[in-house]
């Protein structure tokens, strides 16, 4: 998290001051965890030393004319081991500080806050530009300057100096700068002022420095972020050519889908038309052999009267519907059956007259005259 204004605004009117909240630091459970300083804030040093923030300068390094951008803490030298920033201009004042808990980026956070007023009739474009900055999203961050307390020549540190994870003890703070560039830690850039360490006292940069060590931390993050795109484009690229490589095999496959159905669909057609071809000769076929049985009926029913032929009339209408082998044998059957059977009766009641009315003929020249006068044989019976 770094130290950034939280709000501007005039809800605290005074004239000619504009109220301003912002975030000093962030407090650290232990020297586990510090800034990028190698500092580790603690809240009961912390609380210890508060009173020296009231009446805190705000300031400002002025990147323009007008005074309406900052830009760094316009340190110019270090002398007699306390830093100078003749550059920086006082533009408010701290009336308050206390801890709290906020939400900064979905994440809480145990801060010093600090309250106080910029004095906007002195820097009119300056208190639009923060506004300006807020209004857009993009906070204005800051930057905490501690010192060694009146009358001593250094910082305290609760158990002693260190490189990484010191926590300062006993100290004041002298300033915060509003910056117009990244600081270099998360929570807060801080200067430790009239620190007679030597690891301290190289810590205190110039200008300049600060910036050179800033373009050289933004180079390699910068060619990071170039080498970890890199990697997410390849990763990228390998899932396309998966992804395009799955999709061709579905197409593929529904390809062959699509023509082993319309290899189906063209042999069903084909049964269709045989079939349908094989039912027309069927068809055909029956319909010539009906013919011919019909044909055939008429030839034979050509021998005999109509009379002869009346006793088959129902079987010979059938016929004509639903010609058949069968039923043409059953037709000429019967009719020939009444045909005997009438012949039969007649020769029986002809010989049976002849009987009783001629006495002196004998039997046997009856029958061949009976034979004689006969036009039906036994063959054209069957």
């Amino acid at each position: 998290m770094r130290s950034a204004i939280l709000e501007i605004n005039n809800q605290r009117k005074v004239s000619g001051r504009t109220f301003v909240k912002w975030v000093v630091l962030e407090i650290h459970e232990n020297n586990a965890h510090y800034n990028k300083n190698g500092i580790t804030w603690i809240e009961k040093h912390v609380n210890a030393n508060l009173n020296s923030i009231k009446d805190m300068p705000l300031c400002v390094e002025f990147i323009d004319c007008e005074n309406s951008e900052p830009f760094g803490h316009g340190m110019t030298e270090i002398k007699d081991g306390t830093p100078l920033f003749e550059n920086s201009t006082v533009v408010g004042v701290t009336t308050n500080g206390y801890i709290d808990t906020i939400e900064v980026n979905g994440q809480q956070k145990r801060v010093l806050i600090g309250e106080g007023f910029i004095y906007n009739q002195r820097y009119p474009k300056f208190v639009q530009w923060l506004k300006s900055k807020m209004f857009d999203g993009e906070f204005p961050e800051t930057s905490v300057e501690i010192s060694a307390v009146e009358g001593s020549s250094s910082i305290e540190y609760d158990g002693g100096y260190k490189e990484k994870g010191r926590i300062p003890m006993r100290f004041d703070f002298t300033g915060d700068a509003i910056l117009g560039i990244d600081p270099a830690d998360d929570a807060a850039v801080l200067l430790e002022l009239n620190n007679n360490h030597k690891e301290e006292q190289s810590m205190a940069k110039t200008q300049d420095e600060a910036l050179v060590e800033l373009n050289n931390k933004l180079n390699i993050e910068n060619k990071a972020l170039e080498t970890k795109v890199a990697e997410l484009n390849e990763a990228l690229k390998k899932k396309d050519e998966e992804l395009n490589a799955a999709v061709k095999a579905a197409k593929d496959e529904k390809a062959k889908v699509e023509e082993k159905e319309k290899e189906i669909k063209k042999a069903k057609e084909e049964k269709e038309k045989a079939d349908a071809e094989l039912n027309s000769l069927k068809e055909f076929k029956q319909n010539a052999e009906n013919e011919k049985l019909k044909s055939e009926l008429n030839q034979d029913l050509n021998k005999y009267t109509e009379k002869e032929k009346s006793v088959a009339k129902e079987k010979i209408e059938l016929f004509s519907k639903s010609p058949s082998l069968e039923l043409k044998t059953q037709i000429l059957s019967e009719i020939n059956s009444s045909i005997a059977q009438s012949f039969i009766a007649q020769r029986q009641k002809n010989q049976s007259t002849e009987t009783n009315s001629t006495n002196d003929k004998d039997i046997f020249s009856e029958i061949n005259d009976a034979g004689q006068e006969s036009s039906v044989s036994i063959n054209d019976l069957y």
